[in-house]
């Protein structure tokens, strides 16, 4: 096992998910529009997830007996994303945030392919582990762009407006011969069972 290697590319990995972390923290103290509330919580589980991971990452370079970065100027150099704009409009943020999940995803997939080459079972577990929380971030993150799925591109500067409560009005009653109609035909077609 080529410890070197392996710690070069969790390097990668730390540096790109310590300055997610403050770009998300940027997002959550920044943000503002009608969607304020929901962006300003979702963000701070998403820097909350990634603060966590840090750790993680760091002592898993650590264990391979090798120094961690740790330095912001540390960070930034090693880094393949850029630290977050508090300027954008929270629509920008969001895509932002898109983009930079995909470019650690890709980061963590090169990671954990060295870590197989070598035969590191642990890191590569850790990458994997990485690899859904990213996922599912970016998921999370399309979803609020309105987009069904991450593959659609994020590029929206504006967020759909917050959906707002609507009254139903109440059913009218159906009249005598549509009652009995509706009887004859449940009578007919038995509901297909589930499952």
């Amino acid at each position: 096992m080529n410890a070197k290697k392996i710690s070069d590319a969790l390097n990668g990995v730390l540096a790109d998910t310590y300055v997610l972390f403050t770009k998300t923290q940027n997002y959550h103290w920044n943000v503002v529009g009608p969607n304020f509330h929901s962006l300003h919580e979702m963000f701070e589980e998403q820097y909350t997830e990634l603060f966590a991971a840090i750790d993680e990452i760091a002592e898993q370079i650590r264990q391979l007996g090798v120094a961690s970065p740790g330095t912001m100027a540390d960070f930034l150099r090693l880094a393949s994303i850029s630290e977050g704009d508090s300027s954008l409009s929270a629509g920008e943020m969001v895509a932002d945030l898109v983009e930079s999940h995909d470019r650690v995803i890709a980061r963590v997939h090169a990671c954990a392919h060295v870590a197989d080459k070598e035969d590191d079972e642990s890191t590569e577990d850790l990458m994997t582990r990485r690899l859904n929380a990213h996922r599912k971030t970016v998921w999370m993150l399309s979803a609020t762009l309105g987009h069904p799925s991450p593959a659609q591109p994020a590029e929206p500067a504006a967020l759909p407006a917050p959906e707002e409560p609507t009254a139903v009005p109440p059913r009218a009653k159906p009249a005598k011969s549509d009652r009995s109609t509706t009887a004859s035909k449940s009578k007919k077609k038995a509901p297909k069972a589930m499952g």
